[in-house]
């Protein structure tokens, strides 16, 4: 059996989204693997972070390569090794190979659905992952019925492959792996924020993780604060890139920038309420994490939420800026045991290897 090689590019970059997808898939795909079965490929440069915890796979065959990350690393490690060695590709980051086949996620269709872009690159790159993966996966079934609403409108129509059978040719094949949480509960939370920001009392504060593009709607932290100057709103994350809501500086609003996930999980641990105001996600990993820290968690009524997190969230409207928070604390909820119950990184890896398994029982007929 061949091995199936890992796209690990990102391993080099600190832990997001599709980084947490990436270490969380593989780590829980080690414990299923067959001796050497896969091959997680990643750069020298890969970080700390990435390091300690790949070193400890026992199934998972890694490859370190001799140079760092750069621009053209993914075509001559994966790719080309890829095409020349006639073995599978994994990718977790919204690209497949330049040859195509694989089986690749992709996490969402953000800049199309609601930034409503029309870049010609973009697109071509989005159909050519529809139309050219072996299996497309997506962490949820409101992103999986967005991609084929867009491909029904015509918004995606580039990248068919043409060794597919038409009949294959007007429907990309897409399958839902719905993400886990557990990670939460291996980080060790960090105090030391607290000596750092000392304004930030426990208990007292409104927590929330969000960049500053305008899908985040870091505008209704913002408002909210404005509008509830007695209470104290803390936001983490990165805040030096892309473009989003200018405001003036309150001073009951701290931005506390890029924190370790131990600082982050100190401070979801020690918080009045979450607050996840997201206008458009592809999945809903930061209300999951809130909830297995048992605080309340206040989100945007959107489907993605509802699909992952189910009634166990406060739900409000996150285009009101209006919204009395006390009234929507105050809305029943499920225990966070309903919600978390249903989701795991294992399950996701046991998902992920059935696809595998399907795709080489098709390339062997």
């Amino acid at each position: 059996m061949k091995r199936v090689l890992i796209n690990g590019d990102r391993a080099c970059l600190p832990i997001d989204g599709i980084n947490r997808v990436l270490l969380e898939m593989t780590g829980s795909l080690d414990a299923i693997a067959g001796k050497d079965e896969y091959v997680l490929v990643v750069p020298s440069n890969v970080n700390e972070e990435f390091s300690d915890r790949i070193k400890e796979y026992k199934n998972i065959k890694i490859k370190k390569t001799i140079l760092p990350y750069f621009r053209f690393w993914t075509f001559l490690f994966v790719d080309l090794a890829g095409l020349l060695l006639r073995r599978r590709v994994i990718s977790f980051r919204n690209r497949n190979s330049v040859f195509g086949g694989g089986i690749n996620m992709l996490q969402d269709i953000i800049p199309l659905r609601f930034y409503g872009s029309r870049d010609r690159k973009y697109l071509k790159g989005i159909g050519r992952l529809l139309y050219t993966s072996d299996s497309l996966i997506v962490a949820s079934e409101f992103t999986r019925k967005d991609i084929e609403k867009a491909v029904k409108s015509g918004l995606i129509n580039e990248g068919r492959r043409k060794r597919r059978k038409p009949k294959d040719l007007e429907q990309p094949r897409i399958q839902v792996i719905r993400l886990g949480w557990q990670h939460y509960l291996e980080i060790q939370e960090d105090p030391e924020i607290f000596n750092e920001y000392p304004c930030i009392k426990k208990g007292e504060y409104y927590f929330s993780l969000s960049g500053i593009s305008p899908h985040k709607n870091l505008r209704f932290i913002y408002e909210a604060a404005e509008r509830y100057p007695d209470r104290m709103f803390v936001v983490a994350g990165a805040m030096n890139r892309g473009y989003g809501y200018e405001h003036k500086p309150l001073k009951n609003l701290f931005f506390v920038g890029r924190i370790s996930d131990p600082r982050a999980k100190a401070l979801m641990m020690n918080c009045r309420a979450f607050i996840f105001p997201s206008l458009y996600e592809g999945a809903g990993l930061p209300p999951l994490e809130a909830l297995s820290c048992n605080v309340p968690v206040m989100a945007a009524d959107i489907e993605v939420i509802h699909e992952y997190c189910g009634d166990s969230v406060h739900y409000f409207d996150p285009y009101d800026h209006d919204t009395d928070f006390d009234a929507v604390l105050k809305t029943d909820v499920s225990a966070p045991e309903e919600a978390l119950c249903k989701l795991s990184w294992d399950r996701a890896a046991q998902e992920l290897k059935k696809i595998i398994e399907s795709c080489r029982k098709e390339q062997a007929v």
